[in-house]
């Protein structure tokens, strides 16, 4: 073979190279092209999107900590955990011991004041009886008065015959004397009586009647509060009290957590970012948010929430954020509720198409 024809081989060999490069480059390009084309994604409307919230199980009327109105040492429980009462039934009893007796106390306070009233009410009647006795006694002296005057002037004239001495003139003058003293005195006391309104003392024991009725109605109070009663027909969740022990109102942990009887439903924490998109009557999707081996409820949205605040619940989640505004959003549930509990943390999904 000739220099030349070797020459020529190389070159040809490059040329088949840089050809089938050429090919590779377009065929990617028209591969990648083809793609592009072929699978164009479709972009969904915001407000069809499906929003996921979490939420826990309540009732319809939440379950509520019941406190006693007082502190005190408990004396009795009537209840169990799990236990249904009916409405206004005693869940447990204060040591009462000390309130009985201010309950007696004020008691016989408005016995006392009773008796007070009925004896002004008596003075009340007596008062023209001894207003009119007044009035006789200071007519009396008034006559006694005048008698001896007439005395007096008669004893002045027998003086001049020598028949009285002077020192019984002076006995006499002195009766006079007294006499019209006791005269002034029989004519204040009927001033006074006059003057007297003994309506005042009626009413000033009616006040005190009055007075010690509300001590006492205060003292009733205080005894009733030491019975802590269910506000209406419900289920004792959970009891945190027992004999012995001294309870008393605001703590953290209330004496007693009861649930009022009504459908359990979902109470979801709707973010505010979600707030435009949900609406009473869409349909929702709830499973456990702890198990992976969940059953599925259906329900739906029962209505939202008018207000934006922080979270109603008190347990810091780890992973969640706990710190932020939501609105409540209830979602009632179909069919069967008897494997929730209160309180179980729930994934709810809302959108068109659950």
């Amino acid at each position: 073979m000739s220099d030349e024809s070797r020459r020529r081989i190389p070159s040809l060999g490059g040329g088949v190279a840089l050809l089938f490069m050429l090919l590779s480059i377009a065929g990617v390009s028209w591969w990648q092209n083809q793609k592009k084309t072929d699978h164009v994604p479709t972009i969904t409307a915001l407000p069809d999107l499906d929003v996921v919230c979490l939420g826990r199980v309540d009732g319809l009327e939440r379950t509520a900590d019941l406190d006693t109105r007082m502190p005190g040492k408990v004396a009795e429980v009537f209840v169990s955990e799990g236990q249904h009462i009916d409405a206004k039934k005693p869940l447990l009893r204060l040591d009462d011991a000390l309130l009985k007796l201010r309950v007696e106390e004020a008691d016989a306070a408005v016995k006392a004041a009773e008796i007070e009233v009925d004896a002004a009410n008596l003075e009340l009647k007596l008062h023209p009886i001894r207003k009119a006795a007044q009035e006789a006694a200071l007519a009396a002296a008034t006559d006694r008065v005048a008698v001896g005057r007439r005395v007096l002037e008669e004893k002045k004239a027998a003086k001049s015959f020598g028949t009285i001495t002077a020192a019984e003139l002076l006995v006499a003058e002195s009766e006079v004397r007294q006499l019209e003293q006791l005269e002034g005195i029989e004519k204040s006391r009927l001033e006074e009586l006059k003057l007297a309104d003994l309506t005042l003392k009626t009413r000033a024991a009616d006040a005190k009647k009055l007075s010690a009725t509300i001590a006492l109605k205060q003292a009733q109070n205080a005894l009733d509060d030491c019975l802590l009663l269910s506000p209406s027909a419900g289920t004792v969740l959970r009891i945190q009290a027992s004999v012995g022990r001294t309870v008393a109102p605001g703590t953290l942990q209330p004496p007693v957590v009861f649930r009022p009887d009504g459908p359990l439903v979902v109470w979801a924490e709707l973010e505010q970012e979600f707030l435009g998109r949900i609406k009473p009557g869409m349909k929702a999707t709830i499973r456990d948010d702890a198990r992976s081996d969940s059953p599925t409820w259906t329900g739906k949205v029962l209505r939202v929430g008018h207000v934006i605040a922080r979270k109603r619940s008190l347990l810091l989640e780890p992973g969640e954020i706990n710190d932020v505004r939501t609105v409540e959003c209830v979602i009632a549930i179909d069919g069967d509720t008897s494997a929730l509990l209160v309180g179980q943390k729930m994934r709810v999904r809302l959108g068109r198409g659950e």
